[in-house]
């Protein structure tokens, strides 16, 4: 029993390396991040929210610097809404969501033409405390959970469509 499973796992794993699968994080030279998303400029975003979603933005896409020109711009359209939960019979509320919604569009610089876009939401929990200073401290906490949750997601889906589309984008170069 303990020769069959492992002569699956050796069969898998040969199989796994024969198929061209290549993780999109990895650290090789033929890395997304090496080549494509070094290459993306982030326009400012607006508030200071949109601020600190383009830091961790910057700090995702491009970990080892930005090339010296980028083809490509990043622009991002961030909302922000709160929605009261948990209400008690006075009707105060003691728990909030905080919905933040992202939309956004890469371009290319050379042509203006729109290479790809999408959206991205998430929703953060926080408590309503009787302490006001108390609920501004757990209010900034979700929203810097929210900040980060939405620069990983919209870092994810640029960069599989970056590592999808590589040779279309080649020949447009």
């Amino acid at each position: 029993m303990l020769l069959l499973k492992k002569t699956v796992t050796v069969f898998s794993l040969l199989l796994l390396s024969g198929c061209g699968f290549q993780p999109i994080y990895g650290s090789g030279n033929n890395s997304v991040f090496r080549a494509e998303m070094r290459e993306i400029a982030i326009a400012p975003i607006e508030n200071r929210i949109g601020q600190q979603l383009r830091n961790e933005l910057e700090r995702r896409i491009t970990p080892k610097g930005r090339a010296r020109v980028s083809r490509y711009v990043l622009t991002v359209k961030l909302t922000e809404s709160k929605q009261g939960l948990a209400v008690k019979k006075s009707e105060i509320a003691t728990r909030a969501n905080l919905i933040l919604r992202a939309s956004y569009t890469v371009t290319r610089k050379s042509d203006g033409a729109n290479i790809t876009s999408g959206n991205s939401r998430m929703i953060t929990s926080y408590n309503i405390l009787t302490q006001t200073f108390a609920t501004l401290m757990a209010e900034k906490d979700a929203r810097k959970r929210g900040v980060r949750e939405i620069s990983v997601d919209i870092t994810s889906k640029v960069a599989a469509f970056f590592k999808l589309n590589r040779n279309k984008l080649a020949e447009a170069k």
